[in-house]
């Protein structure tokens, strides 16, 4: 894995935008595809260039709070004198969560918004406090005992900060109003989520385990940090505001109720059965249980956000579960009329590809463009994730994963679009 894509899936681990995959990935060595030879240049072709989708909200954090964050990673690394520890695992372990810390001060200037370099320099402080807790440990100045202090001094400001959130904005807008707030509570949420997680048991060694509960209790202070920063610089710009409260949880509560239905497990066997061909081990199978289970993971997580009241969030969620919902429909359809079985050559893969990349392209068309970026992006990833496979070189079963990405990226960005339209006249009413 390159260090970009790694640091690119810890920030995705860490926000709660994780979508719960389920069923089986890997190929059915019984399906037809294992008797199938694609070309592997036709397949390296696939790789190419997707259109941009712009950020999801033009809110930014404050300059100074990516220039904070890179300080961090300095002062925690400044004193780590590393060549004093004498076992050598501790060492190298420590070694390399240094590099990983010292390489993010170079490759987050590369990113095009501060809302991206911020979010990219959350595990990279983390990283910096496993190193700066292992040496202190090592020096007999930190144990378990005040890295939970910490934590709990932590996790009483991140809630803190939730419980008394004001859904302010301008008066004008209430979709930038709605695309800000997602952002601000996603990264408060998700640091409050991660700090008070205390189940930290990867190393017996002393030293280690304690750098990695240090390391957990400072990748969340990171988030709702970030988000509080965030929260003051955007209400600081604001001149008339309006509270968008009341809206935003009448919207949720709309959306919600139509999706909560699907917030419990699905019965895998209907999800794929009912067919008059066997899909099993094709990408028509791939395709409908990783629509099924990220349609589960939306409207579970639109049902408890609802609940907690966090409305925005719940509404983020609840227009993911809609668009998947709409999206599984169109896609069990296609497959009752023969779509996604076992491809003969790279044609049908290249042709879906293509279809997904155009119904992306008409989504970000889509009004208004701020709300229509949030399917986008979901849909991008599953495009990026298919060049990343190509790139390097593990599209192990072209005929079943690739054309699944091609399919999921096609269905949910074609679904999206009324979805866009009906979140938008909920929140403008």
């Amino acid at each position: 894995m390159t260090r970009q894509t790694r640091r690119s899936v810890l920030a995705a681990a860490g926000t709660a935008v994780t979508t719960a995959l389920a069923g089986c990935s890997g190929l059915n060595p019984l399906s037809s595809e294992s008797r199938v030879e694609y070309d592997d240049e036709a397949i390296a072709a696939l790789a190419g260039d997707l259109p941009e989708v712009p950020p999801l909200t033009p809110a930014q954090p404050p300059a100074d709070a990516v220039a904070a964050a890179r300080d961090r990673i300095r002062s925690l690394l400044e004193d780590a004198d590393l060549s004093e520890i004498p076992n050598e695992a501790v060492r190298r372990r420590l070694v390399r969560e240094r590099d990983y810390a010292r390489d993010s001060l170079e490759d987050d200037e590369t990113d095009d918004t501060r809302v991206g370099a911020l979010a990219g320099l959350t595990h990279p402080r983390s990283e910096a406090m496993f190193v700066h807790a292992g040496v202190q440990a090592f020096e007999g100045n930190l144990g378990p005992d005040d890295i939970e202090a910490r934590r709990q001094r932590h996790v009483e400001a991140a809630e803190s900060f939730l419980a008394d959130y004001a859904y302010v904005g301008p008066a004008d807008d209430p979709v930038a109003a709605f695309a800000a707030h997602a952002k601000i509570t996603d990264w408060g949420q998700t640091g409050a989520r991660i700090a008070r997680s205390s189940d930290y048991h990867e190393y017996e060694n002393t030293v280690l385990h304690t750098a990695e509960l240090a390391q957990g209790v400072e990748w969340g202070h990171a988030y709702a940090t970030d988000a509080r920063r965030f929260y003051d610089h955007y209400a600081g710009t604001l001149d008339a505001t309006h509270d968008y409260a009341e809206r935003f949880a009448r919207v949720a509560d709309d959306l919600v109720a139509d999706v909560e239905d699907h917030a419990t497990r699905p019965d895998w066997d209907d999800v794929t059965g009912g067919f008059d061909r066997n899909i099993e081990g094709t990408a028509a199978s791939e395709l409908l249980q990783e629509l099924a289970g990220a349609r589960w993971n939306a409207a579970d997580t639109a049902v408890e956000r609802r609940d907690d009241g966090h409305v925005a969030l719940a509404v983020g969620s609840a227009m993911r579960a809609l668009t998947l919902d709409r999206a599984f429909a169109d896609a069990t359809d296609a497959i009752a009329d023969g779509a996604y079985g076992v491809p003969e050559s790279t044609a049908p893969i290249a042709a879906e590809r293509e279809a997904a990349v155009e119904a992306l392209r008409t989504l970000l068309d889509t009004s208004p463009g701020l709300l229509a970026r949030r399917p986008a992006a979901y849909a991008h990833s599953h495009l990026q994730s298919a060049n990343r496979s190509i790139e390097q070189d593990s599209a192990s079963s072209p005929g079943h994963y690739l054309y699944s990405e091609y399919a999921n990226a096609h269905r949910y960005a074609a679904a999206a679009p009324p979805v866009v339209q009906r979140v938008a006249d909920a929140l403008g009413d």
